[in-house]
């Protein structure tokens, strides 16, 4: 399954993923970044889990799984109650404070049926924010780790 991929130590903070996202969708963005530990930047926005804990509990049936892998909302079915947001391991879910429904990352769905990635991957000049396959992305991740410890180690 396609999705977005956070490279930890690459995000400086800039929060041009932010800029770009509320660019793609009407002046509101789904993303957002955080520090964590007080220190260390770290973009957040939906991870569109494989068990999908927000779609489980909506008891308006407002939450699905589109054609690219994306958990996105539909808002005339959505009745503000906030249960999606409370659930969600990642914290990343919020009410809209104007409309009091759902606001969350939708994977840019539009941009990646003309072929484009979404809008926060384009905007990250450090390439902290990747999308493709989850599990070539951990896979990659791990060789890279497990090399350097090994060349750490002396082998």
């Amino acid at each position: 399954m396609k999705g977005i991929y956070f490279i930890e130590n690459r995000c400086v903070g800039c929060e041009e993923c932010m800029v770009a996202c509320e660019k793609a969708h009407e002046g509101q963005s789904r993303a957002y970044v955080t520090m964590a530990g007080g220190f260390f930047p770290f973009p957040m926005q939906c991870r569109h889990c494989q068990d999908a804990p927000c779609k489980a509990v909506c008891p308006a049936d407002a939450l699905q799984r589109n054609e690219y892998g994306a958990i996105v909302a539909d808002t005339e079915k959505c009745i503000g109650c906030g249960t999606c947001a409370s659930v969600c391991p990642f914290g990343v879910l919020r009410l809209n404070s104007n409309t009091g429904k759902i606001l969350k990352c939708d994977l840019c769905f539009d941009r990646l049926a003309d072929g484009l990635e979404p809008a926060c991957v384009t905007a990250c000049p450090k390439g902290a924010i990747l999308f493709g396959e989850i599990e070539d992305q951990q896979a990659t991740r791990r060789e890279k780790l497990a090399a350097y410890v090994k060349s750490s180690l002396g082998f």
